[in-house]
């Protein structure tokens, strides 16, 4: 049976203090916080009762809720999914992005975090980021929240309902003469140069006719390639898997077969049996790792200059296949597309596209 103690210390009154014996079998004493002796009694029979059912009679304090620089933090350790291929990579990216949130929310307390502190963070991120920087950031905060919510940190995701920066993605792909002029500046400089030419023509003119990232074709091994049937396998992006984390399997286009059955009677042997041998660890014929000396070929062959030179290729090849009246589902599939509108940013460049929709209406 426990008891209310009055405690003093000296001739000053402390307070009410509450003796038990816990479930643990341990005699404690505890505050009781109460200002009555009536009311420290009240407590006390609580305390019993909790140890009457087995439980400890005082829970140990939850620990206090963690800021938003904690949250991000644990966030970086713990999170995982399936869909993830490289999780190193995706915390990189996520810890570059999330690091921007920090400056004004990183002190305040996860659960206390409002939509109107992240409208005035988007409202911040705006003035010194590209829009879809904005986007970025506000995605992964977003994901950081559903996963504590989850996990029962936070009580709700501030981001459900935010409105977030328009996209602003643009097709960024060469025309006809950018082309020509680009694979000619390649052959004439494959005929007259030296491995790392030859290297050039036969990469930049797969990407061309094949739209594979640039992963993909640094990924790309002998192995992968049947050049008597015809036929091409992607299955790595550098090292790992390709972006959707499917292997495809493409026709391996009439025009770029010789060129890389050319190619394969000079190409340096790797360990990986790598068909463009750029990567780490292996011979870097490019001298710019993996941007191959794109950006300069560009402006030598008098085409636009590109932010992302690779992609702007893969694009060339979506766009032109799109206008010679390819088929947006094929293109998926050939572009490794795990949804359809991420293709169809490119079904406005059909020939047909609306047609005679416009003309539909007849007034007279």
């Amino acid at each position: 049976m426990g008891e209310v103690i009055r405690k003093t210390k000296g001739d000053k009154f402390v307070g009410w203090y509450v003796r038990y014996r816990d479930a643990d079998g341990k005699r404690k004493q505890r505050a009781s916080h109460q200002p009555t002796h009536a009311l420290a009694r009240r407590y006390l029979l609580e305390v019993e009762g909790r140890i009457a059912r087995g439980l400890l009679g005082i829970p140990e304090p939850a620990p206090p809720p963690p800021s938003v620089a904690e949250l991000v933090e644990r966030f970086l350790r713990e999170y995982s999914r399936a869909k993830i291929k490289d999780l190193e990579k995706y915390r990189v990216y996520a810890r570059t992005a999330l690091r921007r949130t920090l400056p004004l929310l990183g002190t305040l307390r996860a659960d206390r975090v409002q939509p109107v502190d992240i409208d005035r963070l988007r409202h911040s991120l705006s003035k010194t980021c590209a829009p879809s920087s904005v986007r970025v950031t506000l995605d992964f905060l977003h994901t950081v929240y559903s996963w504590a919510q989850k996990a029962g940190i936070v009580d709700k995701n501030p981001l459900s309902r935010i409105e977030k920066p328009p996209s602003t993605a643009s097709l960024d792909f060469l025309g006809k003469d950018e082309v020509q002029a680009l694979l000619s500046e390649c052959e004439r400089r494959a005929a007259a140069g030296g491995l790392a030419d030859h290297m050039r023509y036969a990469c930049i003119l797969t990407a061309l006719h094949t739209g594979l990232r640039r992963g993909e074709l640094f990924g790309l091994r002998w192995l992968d390639i049947d050049l008597h049937a015809r036929r091409i396998t992607v299955a790595r992006s550098y090292g790992g898997t390709p972006k959707s984390g499917k292997a495809r399997h493409l026709r391996l286009p009439d025009s770029v077969a010789p060129v890389l059955a050319a190619w394969l009677r000079l190409c340096p042997r790797t360990s990986a049996g790598l068909v463009f041998p750029i990567v780490s660890g292996t011979p870097r014929m490019g001298g710019d790792f993996d941007m191959l000396g794109l950006p300069e070929l560009l402006a030598a062959a008098g085409c636009r200059p590109h932010v992302r030179p690779w992609h702007a290729l893969r694009h060339t090849f979506a766009s032109h296949f799109i206008m010679s009246g390819g088929n947006i589902l094929s293109l998926q599939k050939i572009l490794g597309h795990s949804d359809i509108k991420m293709t169809l940013i490119y079904a406005h460049l059909a020939p047909d596209f609306l047609g005679e929709e416009m003309n539909r209406i007849r007034y007279r």
